[in-house]
């Protein structure tokens, strides 16, 4: 009862703005980046296919707005370790809501970064563009402290937690947990960087 309503109002008032980029992302979701388009998000959210077209050019450039309008910056912690660092960084990413089902949206993106040069692009220009890089944040402060092999490469370490967390995602379909962190954090980096366990 409510679209023909909803159908007049702007798509540039944050409510509305609100619901479209919702309807994007819990769609492709769903679908995958192939059958993810216009239309589909048009009817999700009420809205005419011309409207969004008048907005976004492209289903790629309404995806990387939609990723955008919802991106949480976390805060690099400072527990005073790097392991302490680490571990809380990724709780801290463990309790982020995300909108859509977490593993269907990692595979959408990898499926259209793969087929679509365009939404490669405005992903690769959109990271360009980031905020600070809490892990690199993290690094930093160990490396200040001396905590850190002479020698250990930072940018992948900074890429190996999250790259684990993703691997375990895709291809387990496990998504990441407390339990996961602590082995990651304990079972893997702390005998790597030659520290003992953090609770001795």
């Amino acid at each position: 009862m409510s679209s023909p309503s909803r159908r007049r109002v702007p798509l540039d008032t944050p409510e509305r703005l609100a619901e479209v980029q919702t309807a994007a992302l819990n769609a492709v979701s769903e679908v995958g980046y192939e059958r993810f388009n216009m239309d589909l998000v048009a009817q999700r959210a009420h809205v005419s296919k011309g409207s969004l077209y008048q907005r976004w050019p492209s289903k790629a450039h309404l995806l990387v707005a939609a990723l955008n309008a919802n991106r949480i910056e976390v805060e690099a912690p400072d527990t005073g370790s790097y392991l302490g660092d680490v571990r809380e960084l990724l709780k801290l990413w463990l309790r982020v809501d995300v909108l859509g089902d977490r593993r269907g949206l990692v595979l959408a993106l990898l499926e259209g970064s793969r087929r679509d040069p365009e939404l490669a692009r405005l992903m690769t220009e959109q990271l360009k563009q980031g905020g600070t890089n809490p892990m690199a944040e993290v690094l930093a402060a160990a490396s200040a402290r001396g905590e850190l092999p002479p020698g250990v490469d930072l940018e992948l370490l900074a890429e190996l937690p999250m790259s684990l967390a993703i691997n375990f995602l895709l291809f387990r379909d496990m998504p990441l947990t407390e339990e996961l962190v602590d082995r990651i954090v304990d079972g893997l980096l702390a005998p790597l960087l030659g520290h003992g366990d953090h609770n001795e």
